[in-house]
């Protein structure tokens, strides 16, 4: 499995680095898979806390006609990613973004899986840059 970033998806993120607000610090992505791929093409900031609630996510999920593909999150820490590592998040994509400066951010994707405990279990990433 990998993980294809659209152009759009990648200015998004590196706006919102550039403003680093911790408002912005966690979102969703909105896309599409594909076989063994995960297209992202939009990101949606939520605000904290937003991921401890699978209902909200449901109901979110419902008015993107089921595209939400997975989360991403800026200074991720352990404390966020037990909220993620949970059974409505299973088989999604999950992007863990560094900022390395102002305007530029590295980005690691994940896909969430189980093996008797939830984890993070490393993809390949494309971007669209041009």
């Amino acid at each position: 499995m990998d993980a294809y970033l659209s152009r759009e998806a990648l200015q998004h993120l590196q706006a919102l680095n550039l403003i680093s607000s911790s408002l912005h610090s966690e979102g969703l992505l909105i896309g599409h898979k594909r076989g063994h791929r995960c297209f992202v093409e939009k990101v949606l900031p939520i605000h904290r806390g937003f991921i401890t609630s699978p209902q909200k996510y449901f109901d979110l999920d419902q008015i993107f006609d089921g595209k939400i593909i997975g989360f991403y999150s800026f200074q991720t820490d352990p404390k966020k990613m037990k909220k993620i590592l949970a059974p409505f998040a299973y088989g999604k994509l999950f992007l863990e973004i560094h900022s390395t400066s102002q305007k530029e951010v590295d980005i690691k994707s994940f896909v969430i899986d189980f093996d008797n405990k939830f984890f993070l279990s490393p993809i390949k990433l494309k971007e669209n840059k041009k």
